[in-house]
């Protein structure tokens, strides 16, 4: 089976993360699925970034959440990656949806737990419900995704210390199921072989991130990791 290749926030070893160029680069590249974040800013579009501060990844600081979109316009995104990259903008989740169009599945990360019906009303403004996937860390986003009526398949996100397998395992299982997620997407080092087995095994998609080296590719392949987020997509092309 066909692994699915997932551009970790764009092809984010090459470009600057979260931004038009990594996502440019990802669909170059060739991947299945472009992983993204988003939060809320202050004035009540969705706008994609990881951290919830304007300061590492941009020449403005602050809380996305107590700054515009006017003002989150005039950031450079992209002078701390590279000066050829500077005046890089930050984009909306809207004008992502629209740039990656059906070239890939845009995997979406909602990033702040309350904010999953302006994501998913963003989603469906850009015509985008067919060709996206959303994951998050926090259960009830999920929950509230399937709750709000929406058939967009949703992922748990996972990362902890790894425990006794089985009942780890299982404990992400019930995790899962309680909120409707059909795939589980865990810290590439907590997938071992019997807990990606009882995974795969009652029926839920296994991913696996953040993952940079060909060798560990290979490796969770074998253990029948179906998706594998990467910096680096172009090396799941060379497995």
């Amino acid at each position: 089976m066909k692994t699915i290749r997932v551009a970790h926030r764009g092809a984010s070893a090459y470009a600057p993360e979260n931004t038009m160029t990594a996502f440019r680069k990802a669909i170059e590249i060739g991947v299945d699925c472009i992983e993204l974040d988003v939060h809320i800013c202050k004035s009540g579009e969705i706008i994609v970034m990881h951290d919830s501060t304007l300061d590492r990844t941009t020449d403005l600081s602050g809380k996305i959440s107590e700054v515009p979109l006017e003002e989150i316009k005039r950031a450079d995104a992209g002078a701390w990656f590279g000066e050829e990259l500077r005046g890089e903008p930050v984009p909306t989740l809207e004008e992502a949806l629209n740039f990656i169009g059906e070239r890939a599945i845009t995997v979406v990360e909602i990033k702040d737990e309350w904010i999953a019906a302006q994501v998913l009303e963003t989603i469906r403004r850009a015509n985008a419900t067919e060709r996206v996937v959303v994951i998050s860390f926090h259960p009830r986003v999920l929950d509230e995704i399937r709750r709000i009526g929406s058939s967009i398949p949703t992922g748990l996100l996972i990362g902890e210390s790894p425990e006794d397998e089985i009942p780890q395992a299982m404990r992400f299982i019930r995790m899962a199921a309680e909120v409707g997620a059909g795939m589980i997407s865990l810290n590439h080092n907590l997938v071992r072989p019997r807990l990606a087995y009882e995974i795969r095994r009652r029926g839920f998609g296994l991913w696996a991130w953040t993952v940079d080296e060909i060798d560990r590719m290979r490796e969770l392949i074998r253990m029948g990791v179906v998706g594998i987020t990467s910096n680096k997509p172009d090396l799941l092309n060379q497995i």
